[in-house]
Protein backbone atom coordinates (compact mmCIF):
# COMPACT_ATOMS: atom_id res chain seq x y z
CA UNK A 1 0.00 0.00 0.00
CA UNK A 2 1.29 3.53 -0.75
CA UNK A 3 -0.21 6.28 1.07
CA UNK A 4 0.93 10.18 -0.25
CA UNK A 5 0.51 13.40 1.77
CA UNK A 6 1.74 16.54 0.88
CA UNK A 7 1.17 19.99 1.84
CA UNK A 8 2.13 23.26 4.21
CA UNK A 9 -0.03 21.90 6.86
CA UNK A 10 2.89 20.63 8.86
CA UNK A 11 0.97 19.93 11.96
CA UNK A 12 -1.86 18.51 10.24
CA UNK A 13 -0.06 16.20 8.39
CA UNK A 14 1.72 15.25 10.99
CA UNK A 15 -1.37 14.85 13.39
CA UNK A 16 -2.73 11.88 10.59
CA UNK A 17 1.19 10.92 10.44
CA UNK A 18 1.00 9.66 14.22
CA UNK A 19 -2.56 8.45 13.73
CA UNK A 20 -1.44 6.01 11.34
CA UNK A 21 1.36 4.86 13.58
CA UNK A 22 -0.95 4.77 16.53
CA UNK A 23 -3.08 2.20 14.65
CA UNK A 24 -0.55 0.15 12.67
CA UNK A 25 1.26 -0.40 16.45
CA UNK A 26 -2.02 -1.28 18.21
CA UNK A 27 -3.49 -3.53 15.58
CA UNK A 28 -0.10 -5.04 13.89
CA UNK A 29 2.93 -4.40 15.31
CA UNK A 30 2.90 -3.82 19.33
CA UNK A 31 6.52 -4.15 19.78
CA UNK A 32 7.45 -1.32 17.10
CA UNK A 33 9.75 -3.70 15.09
CA UNK A 34 8.36 -3.07 11.77
CA UNK A 35 8.56 0.31 11.76
CA UNK A 36 11.84 2.68 10.09
CA UNK A 37 11.57 6.26 9.08
CA UNK A 38 13.81 7.35 6.12
CA UNK A 39 15.78 10.70 5.46
CA UNK A 40 14.14 11.38 1.94
CA UNK A 41 16.94 14.37 1.48
CA UNK A 42 19.54 11.43 2.01
CA UNK A 43 18.55 8.36 0.84
CA UNK A 44 19.16 5.98 -1.97
CA UNK A 45 17.45 3.41 -3.81
CA UNK A 46 18.86 0.94 -2.11
CA UNK A 47 18.39 1.73 1.58
CA UNK A 48 14.40 2.30 0.24
CA UNK A 49 14.08 -1.15 -0.99
CA UNK A 50 16.28 -2.97 1.68
CA UNK A 51 13.97 -1.27 4.15
CA UNK A 52 10.92 -1.86 2.37
CA UNK A 53 11.40 -5.50 1.17
CA UNK A 54 12.89 -6.72 4.69
CA UNK A 55 10.34 -9.15 6.52
CA UNK A 56 9.94 -9.39 10.30
CA UNK A 57 9.87 -12.72 12.60
CA UNK A 58 7.62 -10.75 14.39
CA UNK A 59 5.12 -9.42 11.80
CA UNK A 60 3.83 -9.62 8.01
CA UNK A 61 3.71 -6.03 7.47
CA UNK A 62 5.83 -3.46 7.04
CA UNK A 63 5.30 0.83 7.74
CA UNK A 64 7.71 2.93 6.42
CA UNK A 65 7.96 6.55 6.29
CA UNK A 66 9.59 8.52 3.76
CA UNK A 67 9.96 12.15 4.38
CA UNK A 68 10.95 14.91 1.79
CA UNK A 69 12.48 12.59 -1.21
CA UNK A 70 11.56 15.73 -3.80
CA UNK A 71 14.08 17.35 -1.68
CA UNK A 72 16.75 14.89 -2.68
CA UNK A 73 19.65 16.25 -4.21
CA UNK A 74 20.18 12.82 -6.45
CA UNK A 75 19.27 13.87 -9.89
CA UNK A 76 18.12 10.03 -10.66
CA UNK A 77 16.81 9.27 -7.29
CA UNK A 78 13.13 10.00 -8.18
CA UNK A 79 13.08 8.60 -11.28
CA UNK A 80 14.55 5.30 -9.92
CA UNK A 81 11.55 5.36 -7.06
CA UNK A 82 8.81 5.75 -9.81
CA UNK A 83 10.19 2.48 -11.40
CA UNK A 84 10.60 0.85 -8.06
CA UNK A 85 7.24 1.92 -6.82
CA UNK A 86 5.84 0.60 -10.82
CA UNK A 87 7.87 -2.89 -10.82
CA UNK A 88 7.15 -4.17 -7.38
CA UNK A 89 3.51 -2.90 -7.62
CA UNK A 90 3.98 -1.59 -4.09
CA UNK A 91 0.33 -0.04 -4.32
CA UNK A 92 -1.22 -3.67 -3.93
CA UNK A 93 1.32 -4.63 -1.19
CA UNK A 94 0.56 -5.73 2.19
CA UNK A 95 3.59 -3.72 3.34
CA UNK A 96 2.47 0.07 4.08
CA UNK A 97 4.67 2.35 2.48
CA UNK A 98 4.45 6.53 3.58
CA UNK A 99 5.41 9.20 1.29
CA UNK A 100 5.22 12.78 3.21
CA UNK A 101 5.65 15.82 0.87
CA UNK A 102 6.06 19.27 2.85
CA UNK A 103 7.39 21.15 0.67
CA UNK A 104 5.05 20.44 -1.98
CA UNK A 105 1.39 22.53 -2.05
CA UNK A 106 -0.95 23.31 -4.96
CA UNK A 107 -0.41 27.05 -5.73
CA UNK A 108 -3.15 28.53 -8.07
CA UNK A 109 -3.91 24.57 -9.31
CA UNK A 110 -0.60 24.26 -10.38
CA UNK A 111 1.89 21.70 -7.56
CA UNK A 112 4.92 23.79 -6.87
CA UNK A 113 8.07 23.31 -4.40
CA UNK A 114 8.47 25.75 -1.44
CA UNK A 115 11.48 26.93 -1.40
CA UNK A 116 13.84 26.01 1.90
CA UNK A 117 15.61 29.19 1.38
CA UNK A 118 12.88 31.96 1.53
CA UNK A 119 13.63 32.58 -2.19
CA UNK A 120 10.48 31.96 -4.91
CA UNK A 121 8.74 28.64 -5.30
CA UNK A 122 9.62 26.74 -8.08
CA UNK A 123 7.21 24.48 -10.46
CA UNK A 124 8.16 20.66 -10.64
CA UNK A 125 10.63 19.54 -13.05
CA UNK A 126 9.65 16.66 -15.78
CA UNK A 127 10.54 14.02 -13.03
CA UNK A 128 9.14 15.60 -10.45
CA UNK A 129 6.03 15.59 -12.13
CA UNK A 130 6.47 12.09 -13.36
CA UNK A 131 6.48 10.80 -9.87
CA UNK A 132 3.89 13.13 -8.44
CA UNK A 133 1.56 12.28 -10.97
CA UNK A 134 2.05 8.73 -9.77
CA UNK A 135 1.78 9.30 -6.12
CA UNK A 136 -1.12 11.73 -6.58
CA UNK A 137 -2.99 8.68 -8.34
CA UNK A 138 -2.53 6.35 -5.30
CA UNK A 139 -5.95 5.38 -3.56
CA UNK A 140 -4.56 7.13 -0.12
CA UNK A 141 -3.41 10.26 -1.15
CA UNK A 142 -4.36 13.42 0.55
CA UNK A 143 -3.25 17.22 0.66
CA UNK A 144 -3.02 19.35 3.67
CA UNK A 145 -3.71 22.79 3.00
CA UNK A 146 -3.51 25.78 5.45
CA UNK A 147 -6.39 25.77 7.55
CA UNK A 148 -9.38 28.49 6.48
CA UNK A 149 -10.12 31.35 8.68
CA UNK A 150 -13.27 29.59 9.56
CA UNK A 151 -12.11 26.50 9.49
CA UNK A 152 -9.28 27.57 12.01
CA UNK A 153 -11.70 28.31 14.55
CA UNK A 154 -13.26 25.55 14.67
CA UNK A 155 -10.65 23.54 14.65
CA UNK A 156 -9.62 25.55 18.01
CA UNK A 157 -13.13 25.18 19.32
CA UNK A 158 -12.71 21.30 18.28
CA UNK A 159 -9.71 21.00 20.17
CA UNK A 160 -10.67 22.91 23.70
CA UNK A 161 -13.76 20.81 23.98
CA UNK A 162 -11.34 17.83 23.46
CA UNK A 163 -9.68 18.87 26.57
CA UNK A 164 -12.61 19.25 28.47
CA UNK A 165 -12.49 23.24 28.12
CA UNK A 166 -14.57 25.85 26.39
CA UNK A 167 -14.20 28.76 24.86
CA UNK A 168 -15.25 32.26 24.07
CA UNK A 169 -15.53 33.21 20.19
CA UNK A 170 -13.78 36.16 20.82
CA UNK A 171 -10.97 34.72 22.36
CA UNK A 172 -10.93 31.96 19.43
CA UNK A 173 -9.81 35.50 17.41
CA UNK A 174 -7.42 36.50 19.91
CA UNK A 175 -5.32 33.19 20.03
CA UNK A 176 -5.16 33.22 16.24
CA UNK A 177 -4.21 36.88 16.27
CA UNK A 178 -1.61 35.90 18.80
CA UNK A 179 -0.73 32.59 16.93
CA UNK A 180 -0.25 34.19 13.31
CA UNK A 181 -2.20 30.94 11.91
CA UNK A 182 0.50 28.52 13.41
CA UNK A 183 -1.08 25.53 14.61
CA UNK A 184 1.64 24.50 16.37
CA UNK A 185 1.75 27.32 18.93
CA UNK A 186 -1.85 27.79 18.92
CA UNK A 187 -1.86 23.59 19.90
CA UNK A 188 0.94 24.62 22.58
CA UNK A 189 -1.25 27.96 23.54
CA UNK A 190 -4.45 25.59 24.25
CA UNK A 191 -2.88 23.20 26.41
CA UNK A 192 -1.37 25.94 28.47
CA UNK A 193 -4.76 28.17 28.92
CA UNK A 194 -6.13 24.63 29.60
CA UNK A 195 -4.24 24.15 32.85
CA UNK A 196 -4.82 27.37 33.71
CA UNK A 197 -8.51 27.48 33.69
CA UNK A 198 -9.59 24.06 33.21
CA UNK A 199 -13.11 24.48 34.64
CA UNK A 200 -13.90 27.84 33.15
CA UNK A 201 -15.03 29.14 29.65
CA UNK A 202 -11.88 30.91 28.43
CA UNK A 203 -11.63 34.62 27.70
CA UNK A 204 -9.83 36.74 25.44
CA UNK A 205 -8.52 38.27 28.79
CA UNK A 206 -7.26 35.35 29.38
CA UNK A 207 -5.10 34.81 26.18
CA UNK A 208 -3.99 38.22 27.02
CA UNK A 209 -2.28 36.84 30.11
CA UNK A 210 -1.15 33.14 29.35
CA UNK A 211 -0.44 33.47 25.59
CA UNK A 212 2.54 34.74 23.72
CA UNK A 213 2.33 36.89 20.27
CA UNK A 214 3.14 34.71 17.35
CA UNK A 215 6.82 34.07 18.20
CA UNK A 216 8.05 33.85 22.14
CA UNK A 217 10.12 36.86 23.44
CA UNK A 218 12.25 34.16 24.56
CA UNK A 219 12.73 32.65 21.25
CA UNK A 220 13.66 36.52 20.02
CA UNK A 221 16.13 36.38 22.80
CA UNK A 222 17.37 33.36 21.90
CA UNK A 223 18.20 34.03 18.37
CA UNK A 224 19.40 37.17 19.58
CA UNK A 225 22.01 35.48 22.00
CA UNK A 226 23.02 33.46 19.26
CA UNK A 227 23.68 36.34 16.76
CA UNK A 228 25.64 37.87 18.92
CA UNK A 229 27.67 34.48 19.69
CA UNK A 230 26.51 34.77 23.65
CA UNK A 231 26.46 30.98 23.68
CA UNK A 232 26.54 30.91 27.52
CA UNK A 233 23.19 33.37 27.40
CA UNK A 234 21.74 31.80 24.62
CA UNK A 235 22.05 28.13 26.91
CA UNK A 236 20.75 30.58 29.90
CA UNK A 237 17.56 30.81 27.89
CA UNK A 238 17.24 27.37 26.96
CA UNK A 239 17.58 26.19 30.56
CA UNK A 240 15.12 28.68 31.80
CA UNK A 241 12.22 27.10 28.99
CA UNK A 242 13.12 23.45 29.79
CA UNK A 243 12.13 24.79 33.51
CA UNK A 244 9.03 26.11 32.46
CA UNK A 245 8.17 22.77 31.04
CA UNK A 246 8.05 23.96 27.79
CA UNK A 247 7.80 21.17 25.14
CA UNK A 248 10.86 19.78 23.19
CA UNK A 249 8.79 19.96 20.15
CA UNK A 250 7.70 23.42 20.20
CA UNK A 251 11.10 25.16 21.24
CA UNK A 252 12.21 23.58 17.85
CA UNK A 253 9.46 24.73 15.80
CA UNK A 254 10.01 27.66 17.05
CA UNK A 255 13.48 28.08 16.49
CA UNK A 256 13.28 26.62 13.07
CA UNK A 257 10.41 29.09 12.27
CA UNK A 258 12.37 32.12 13.22
CA UNK A 259 15.24 31.08 11.51
CA UNK A 260 13.20 30.57 7.92
CA UNK A 261 11.73 33.92 8.62
CA UNK A 262 14.70 35.71 9.19
CA UNK A 263 16.46 34.52 6.22
CA UNK A 264 13.12 35.38 4.33
CA UNK A 265 13.47 38.77 5.45
CA UNK A 266 17.39 38.59 4.46
CA UNK A 267 16.94 37.28 0.64
CA UNK A 268 13.71 40.22 0.12
CA UNK A 269 16.13 42.84 1.82
CA UNK A 270 18.85 41.87 -0.18
CA UNK A 271 17.04 41.87 -3.21
CA UNK A 272 15.87 45.44 -2.91
CA UNK A 273 12.44 45.19 -1.47
CA UNK A 274 11.12 47.98 0.84
CA UNK A 275 11.15 46.86 4.72
CA UNK A 276 7.74 48.32 5.11
CA UNK A 277 6.26 45.75 2.25
CA UNK A 278 8.00 43.00 3.40
CA UNK A 279 6.32 41.61 6.22
CA UNK A 280 3.05 41.63 5.08
CA UNK A 281 4.23 40.20 1.47
CA UNK A 282 5.54 37.41 3.77
CA UNK A 283 2.25 37.58 5.65
CA UNK A 284 3.66 38.33 9.20
CA UNK A 285 2.45 40.25 11.87
CA UNK A 286 3.84 44.00 12.12
CA UNK A 287 5.16 43.04 15.78
CA UNK A 288 7.38 39.83 14.61
CA UNK A 289 8.67 41.55 11.30
CA UNK A 290 9.95 44.33 12.91
CA UNK A 291 12.13 41.98 15.46
CA UNK A 292 13.18 39.67 12.94
CA UNK A 293 14.42 42.26 10.83
CA UNK A 294 16.41 43.94 13.30
CA UNK A 295 17.96 39.86 13.58
CA UNK A 296 18.82 39.55 9.75
CA UNK A 297 21.94 42.23 10.64
CA UNK A 298 23.39 39.19 12.61
CA UNK A 299 23.87 36.49 10.44
CA UNK A 300 24.82 35.90 6.49
CA UNK A 301 22.63 34.12 3.78
CA UNK A 302 25.42 31.06 3.88
CA UNK A 303 24.64 31.08 8.18
CA UNK A 304 21.39 31.38 7.68
CA UNK A 305 21.25 28.41 5.28
CA UNK A 306 23.02 26.29 7.08
CA UNK A 307 21.34 26.64 10.59
CA UNK A 308 18.06 26.35 9.44
CA UNK A 309 19.35 23.04 7.63
CA UNK A 310 20.77 21.96 10.32
CA UNK A 311 17.88 22.37 12.54
CA UNK A 312 15.73 20.64 10.29
CA UNK A 313 18.16 17.79 10.51
CA UNK A 314 18.13 17.86 14.11
CA UNK A 315 14.07 17.20 14.11
CA UNK A 316 14.71 14.17 12.22
CA UNK A 317 17.29 13.02 13.96
CA UNK A 318 14.93 13.68 17.47
CA UNK A 319 11.63 12.36 15.72
CA UNK A 320 13.53 8.98 14.81
CA UNK A 321 15.18 7.70 18.06
CA UNK A 322 18.94 8.90 16.74
CA UNK A 323 19.72 12.10 19.25
CA UNK A 324 17.97 13.35 22.18
CA UNK A 325 16.77 16.89 21.18
CA UNK A 326 18.56 18.87 24.15
CA UNK A 327 21.74 17.26 23.77
CA UNK A 328 21.70 17.95 19.50
CA UNK A 329 20.46 21.57 20.32
CA UNK A 330 23.40 21.87 22.46
CA UNK A 331 25.75 20.72 20.32
CA UNK A 332 24.31 23.07 17.48
CA UNK A 333 24.80 25.97 20.09
CA UNK A 334 28.49 24.60 20.57
CA UNK A 335 29.16 24.45 16.71
CA UNK A 336 27.29 28.48 15.72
Amino acid sequence: MIIFFYGDNNFKAKQKINELKTKFFQEIDPNEHSFNVLDGVMVDLTEISQTVNTGSLFTKKRLTLIENIFANKKVSILEELLNYLQKNNLEKSDDILVLYEPKLKNQKGKIVKVSPNGEKDSPLNAKEKKLFEFLSQQKFTQEFKPLTPAELSGWIKTEVEKRGGTIKSAAVTELINYSNNDLWQINNEIEKLINYKPATEIASSDIEKICSPAIDDNIFALTDALGNKNKPLALKILEDQYHLDVADEYLLAMLLRQFKIILQLKVSLNNGESPSKIGPSLGLHPYVAQKSANQTKYFTLAQLRRISSELTHLDYLNKTGQTDFRTGLNLLIAKM
